[in-house]
């Protein structure tokens, strides 16, 4: 049985109406890219780096290419839809754009890409209506895989690759031994990585999916059933590719599947299960549906509507034109209305910070020559690894005879490139063989979450708070203290921003040891807490 595809509906003698209906979008859709690229060119930059520099995200070249290959391929499927400018899509324009401009103050790029890509389609709708985005949902769709995004799927990818490889060895009767994403067999000792995650099969599987429906089925019902086909397929084969390296080198004695070798045969299994998977979709026949292109065409071809009218398209087109371009400098004011204050007397006033506590300043926020804002000062031999800040202070409080190290980061005008939150920003450095992280959690302090790390080795351990101060409140969460970043900004209150970091010895390896670095901490912490508060309003008295 194979799957018959159906002929495209491309009239053989298009009628006068159907080419300007063609030539329209067609230049509508070019319209739209270019608009987008005009206006948001460090976003579309940004995707760009993103697609060169990692393997997850190549797809992202073939986005925009083969979106317009798709418009074009079923030209004969629109080109008898009447093509009317719809001034209520303007209002979708003026809406992705401020989605980036809530990207852009919260420093979220995957947040601001969405919104420029996002652009495309809203100003079709402006130009050419809705029953033609309609019938180019697909191509319009399959423009977001320019977007790289899905990295935060990662981590719970690769808890899930570790349940299931640890179960199928279970089942094998293989002895094994789990501590987190490490799992030791009687011939050795593996790990779950990030390469492991499956994380680019899944999107890799996704975009091939994706573009393979809509070549072999019309209908939503099964292009919808096979994309979902294309998540699910590569995120168990994932789990069975690691359970056959793990089995492999067992059975060899790590003499096969050791190595880099194994993410050879990664992709190679993940090759014989995509071949798979687009075999048993060419094999799944789908009722033709009844097809009506003649009397649509004819139609089409009588009524008057039909013909665009460019005047009214060319209104739309320089609306939505001015509604995107006016998204960066309005970015930019919100970004630059915020006063910077100073932060380091009112911090170590508050704690009762010893004479030794050290600040910096970088100056003004959009100086090109500021020097990093965080100076290698360390109490303990340890610093967080925070850069670009207005003001760092380092300050040693006690609570009674127990030292505190303080780290405060003061954040403001958060151009791209200076924001608080970042990926080169974090707590401890990974994979550092001095201070390794032996426990994480989330502890609730009385005013707000607080992210609580115990790091070293045993003997030499610190405990540590770090949390986030927005808008005078706390929080230990990345992601909330961008939202409220985003939130003060567009209700004029400023990007005033810390990153605070408490940390102090574990005097012992038991329980009380713990117990108590904790309680210094939480003395500290109440102290330093109101302050940070009033600062991330902008606020340097109490009132």
């Amino acid at each position: 049985m194979k799957m018959e595809r159906l002929p495209e509906a491309v009239p053989a003698a298009m009628p006068a109406a159907g080419r300007a209906a063609v030539t329209t979008v067609l230049a509508a859709f070019a319209f739209s890219i270019a608009l987008s690229w005009l206006a948001f060119p460090d976003a579309w930059m940004g995707m760009v780096r993103v697609w060169m520099a990692s393997e997850t995200y190549t797809h992202g070249f073939i986005a925009l290419p083969f979106a317009a290959w798709m418009v074009w391929r079923n030209r004969g499927d629109w080109s008898q839809l009447p093509v009317r400018s719809f001034m209520p899509g303007l209002l979708l324009v003026a809406a992705f754009a401020t989605l980036w401009v809530v990207g852009r103050v919260a420093g979220v790029a995957s947040v601001e890409q969405f919104g420029a890509v996002a652009v495309i389609p809203a100003a079709m709708a402006a130009l050419t209506g809705l029953p033609i985005v309609a019938a180019l949902a697909f191509p319009l769709a399959f423009l977001f895989f320019a977007v790289p995004v899905g990295d935060f799927l990662t981590p719970i990818l690769m808890d899930y690759t570790a349940d299931a490889t640890v179960l199928a060895l279970q089942w094998s009767g293989v002895p094994v031994y789990r501590e987190g994403l490490h799992f030791m067999v009687p011939t050795g000792r593996w790990s779950v990585v990030e390469a492991c995650s499956g994380l680019r099969y899944l999107i890799a599987s996704l975009a091939l999916g994706v573009l393979f429906a809509w070549l072999q089925f019309r209908t939503l019902k099964y292009r919808l059933a096979f994309i979902a086909l294309s998540i699910v397929v590569p995120i168990v084969a994932n789990w069975v590719r690691a359970y056959m390296i793990v089995m492999l080198g067992h059975l060899t004695n790590n003499k096969l599947a050791a190595g880099a070798d194994h993410l050879i045969y990664g992709w190679v299994f993940f090759g014989i299960v995509m071949a798979l998977l687009f075999w048993f979709g060419s094999r799944w026949r789908e009722p033709a549906p009844a097809v009506a292109a003649e009397r649509a065409a004819g139609s089409a071809a009588q009524d008057p509507q039909h013909h665009p009218k460019l005047g009214r398209i060319v209104t739309a087109a320089v609306a939505a034109l001015v509604l995107a371009l006016a998204a960066r400098p309005l970015a930019g004011a919100l970004l630059d209305a915020t006063e910077p204050v100073a932060v380091g007397d009112t911090i170590r006033q508050a704690i009762g910070a010893e004479s030794n506590a050290t600040s910096a300043r970088t100056g003004s926020p959009s100086s090109a020559a500021a020097a990093p804002g965080t100076p290698e000062a360390s109490l303990f031999g340890w610093v967080p690894v925070y850069a670009e800040a207005i003001e760092s202070v380092h300050a040693l409080a006690r609570a009674g005879e127990h030292p505190v190290e303080a780290h405060v980061y003061y954040y403001a005008r958060q151009h791209e490139g200076r924001e608080m939150i970042h990926t080169k920003h974090m707590v401890q450095r990974l994979g550092d063989p001095r201070w390794p992280v032996r426990g994480h959690t989330t502890r609730d302090a009385g005013w707000g979450k607080v992210e609580e790390l115990r790091i070293g080795h045993p003997g030499r351990e610190l405990l540590v708070w770090h949390w986030y101060q927005i808008a005078g409140r706390a929080t230990a969460s990345a992601y909330e203290a961008k939202g409220l970043t985003a939130l003060s900004l567009l209700t004029g209150q400023g990007d005033h921003s810390l990153a605070a970091v408490l940390a102090t010895p574990i005097d012992g390896t038991g329980a009380e040891d713990v117990t108590r670095a904790r309680q210094a901490l939480q003395a500290v912490g109440d102290k330093l807490a109101p302050a940070a508060a009033r600062l991330s309003r902008g606020e340097t008295a109490a009132r």
